[in-house]
């Protein structure tokens, strides 16, 4: 039999881990690993947590990563702790290996997100689908029929399996230059737990708000990411031309993935691109901890092409992937 299961169940936190370690995309910004970052964010006490299971016979299906917060301008609003709300799936509860999921779970998702919806009345509810599985989420379909606007975003995943010299030949020429240049000039370091004193924290904390006036942060607060690199779920990849701190990049990881979130240069850096050596370099490291996924960003697929960023993303070889973001406005 098919049920529901929210935060205040006893049973959420261990059906939530069965689920997350079953997860094909596990996507590291929602593990709810750790409810200490939770509570960095939510220290005003302006969230609440309304994330939910579909839970069938002791097997998690799927998950929704969810809260809802009051804004400064009186606003309700259902996302994520900032983020959008998203779900997850448990790719070991398929009846098969396919897309397909009994149509009791699917019925259940989408009748709680309705649900919650009326309960709430959010004046704003946004969602990122994963696409997992190659298929469109049952909760897109409930936003798209309220009226949510949905616009497409790619990102690039790189398959760490193969050896670091197949990685490296599966890169555009200029990649491969930049990268040996790097190596060659560049100092670079790879920071996480004790190694994270308080002169990376003051760095972190000034490439945070560079990141956030550019609206590229996915968490408002930098202290999340503090909290992360500390508890070894996150690290920085720094690199130093001439005993001077040129470029700093921003990674988190699961057991499985790593994802790329945001990158800094310093306004002397070298007249050379230099973010290429650090990815590099936070690939190699991510692999040695067994991850067998790297992320490279989430862009817009509008105009994306002629971005440099898509031309730094695209050049490291991969597969691009499609997500949605969809918005529902009232």
């Amino acid at each position: 039999m098919h049920c529901v299961i929210e935060t205040n169940d006893s049973t959420f936190s261990h059906y939530w881990e069965k689920l997350y370690a079953n997860d094909p995309l596990q996507n590291p910004l929602y593990a709810q690993q750790s409810y200490e970052c939770h509570d960095l964010i939510n220290e005003q006490g302006h969230f609440t947590d309304r994330s939910f299971l579909v839970v069938f016979e002791d097997e998690p299906v799927f998950g929704c990563s969810l809260t809802m917060h009051t804004d400064d301008q009186g606003r309700k609003c259902m996302g994520y702790f900032g983020m959008e709300a998203s779900t997850h799936v448990n790719r070991a509860s398929m009846q098969q290996a396919s897309n397909n999921f009994q149509p009791e779970a699917i019925r259940l998702l989408q009748q709680h997100i309705y649900h919650l919806i009326e309960e709430i009345q959010p004046d704003s509810l946004h969602y990122l689908d994963p696409v997992s599985c190659g298929i469109m989420s049952p909760v897109t379909q409930v936003l798209l029929e309220k009226g949510a606007i949905p616009i497409l975003q790619k990102a690039q995943v790189i398959d760490l399996t193969p050896s670091a010299h197949s990685l490296i030949r599966n890169m555009k020429k200029s990649h491969r230059s930049f990268i040996n240049w790097g190596r060659r000039h560049l100092s670079i370091d790879v920071i996480s737990g004790q190694g994270f004193d308080s002169e990376k924290s003051a760095h972190l904390q000034a490439m945070h708000q560079e990141t956030i006036s550019l609206g590229n942060s996915p968490f408002s607060s930098w202290r999340v990411y503090e909290q992360l690199i500390r508890q070894g779920n996150a690290f920085l990849v720094q690199g130093n031309y001439m005993g001077e701190l040129t470029a700093s990049t921003l990674f988190l990881h699961t057991e499985k993935t790593c994802h790329y979130v945001f990158g800094d240069t310093s306004h002397d850096s070298p007249d050379r691109p230099v973010l290429h050596a650090l990815i590099w370099k936070a690939m190699m490291h991510s692999r040695a901890l067994g991850c067998s996924q790297f992320h490279l960003g989430n862009r817009s697929a509008t105009n994306a092409e002629d971005s440099a960023d898509e031309k730094l993303v695209t050049g490291f070889g991969g597969e691009a992937r499609t997500q949605l973001k969809v918005s529902l406005i009232y």
